[in-house]
């Protein structure tokens, strides 16, 4: 199947009766319906199906809003004259989250080995230089292995909500420093922070996000994959997954982050700013987002890759996992080699990066 709309709300929903917020039919639908993913913009959807599961996947014509990066791969084919792309990439789109890429209640081996059957067969059949599955869960690695992918390993930073009562309960875990350093960079006398969800989103807040995200985007020069449309069906539809947080000075919004969450996980998406002012952004994509995880007791807060910074502010690194597979032999060797040394580096650097977390020794 290559469209979301081929499969009904009432079969995903016995595959899923409880999932992360991006394995939803209604954030993939709004991917879809928004346009901010399909053919015309390189991730054209494919799904594998059988009574009791489901496989995702996307046909790619690049390497754009995947962050695991393979650029490196693409042009080394280019210098020898061979295409890398299309390719299959099987991840939540535009979002660097560790989900499973099987939808089941529950993760039967059996079950996505014979989903893992038809990809397989899909891949083989058609002209397509490699096969991607980005972010993937511990219990998934086996059956790539055994599919003849390389795991590939990275990390991000997240947050351990170590049943805090409050912020400030965090803070006194943390070095005498280090707290205050945070208790400082949280005084904003002029400016209003709101923290909303649920009922209280509305159409206003949708179009607030979405010109903050533009703003992102011009400042890094960057692409707007993300369309207008998608964060007003998102803002409707997932109103009890979403957490806008809004600052605003004189009754006008100034910067504004985005996060999606579920009864365990809090995930910090997107942050945007109309006017500069100092330390805001940590308030509100990180200081914000760690509150809301304590009042509402979720015991992670994902906030993502890169950025030292989060270290200091108490987001520890941990690993993230891929699978690769390369049709050509000989890539494939020379990738496999190359994700060994990668490993090797990734470890030292999260064996330092943890040294420098701001948590008292006794913690």
């Amino acid at each position: 199947m290559s469209k979301i709309e081929q499969i009904t709300d009432s079969h995903w929903a016995e595959l899923l009766p409880r999932s992360n917020p991006f394995l939803k039919k209604s954030f993939l639908t709004a991917l879809e319906r928004s346009q901010s993913i399909g053919s015309s913009a390189g991730w054209q959807p494919l799904y594998f199906t059988e009574p009791n599961g489901l496989l995702y996947t996307f046909i790619k014509s690049h390497s754009y809003g995947e962050y695991i990066f393979d650029w490196d791969w693409a042009r080394a084919f280019s210098q020898y004259q061979l295409p890398y792309y299309p390719k299959l990439t099987s991840m939540i789109p535009l979002t660097p989250v560790t989900t499973s890429h099987f939808i089941m209640p529950k993760f039967e081996y059996d079950i996505a080995s014979r989903l893992m059957d038809s990809y397989i067969s899909f891949y083989e059949n058609h002209e397509l230089s490699s096969s991607h599955f980005l972010f993937i869960t511990e219990e998934e690695i086996p059956l790539f292995e055994n599919n003849k992918h390389t795991i590939r390993e990275s990390f991000q930073y997240h947050f351990y909500n170590e049943n805090y009562a409050t912020f400030e309960d965090y803070l006194l875990c943390l070095k005498s420093k280090k707290a205050k350093n945070i208790r400082l960079e949280r005084h904003f006398p002029n400016l209003r922070i709101e923290k909303i969800t649920s009922s209280n989103l509305t159409k206003k807040h949708a179009d607030e996000m979405y010109q903050l995200y533009l703003s992102t985007i011009e400042v890094k020069n960057a692409i707007d994959y993300l369309k207008e449309e998608f964060f007003q069906i998102v803002f409707q539809e997932m109103k009890d997954n979403i957490l806008f947080v809004r600052a605003s000075k004189d009754e006008r919004i100034i910067a504004g982050s985005l996060f999606f969450y579920d009864d365990q996980r809090l995930f910090g998406r997107y942050w945007g700013a109309l006017e500069q002012v100092e330390n805001l952004h940590f308030e509100l994509c990180y200081y914000q987002g760690i509150e809301f995880s304590i009042e509402k007791q979720l015991k992670v807060f994902e906030a993502g890759a890169q950025g030292e910074h989060k270290i200091s502010r108490g987001f520890k690194p941990v690993r993230t996992f891929s699978a690769h597979h390369i049709k050509n032999k000989d890539f494939h060797h020379a990738i496999s080699n190359y994700i060994s040394e990668e490993k090797r580096l990734i470890q030292s650097t999260i064996e330092e990066l943890s040294k420098h977390l701001p948590f008292k020794k006794s913690f």
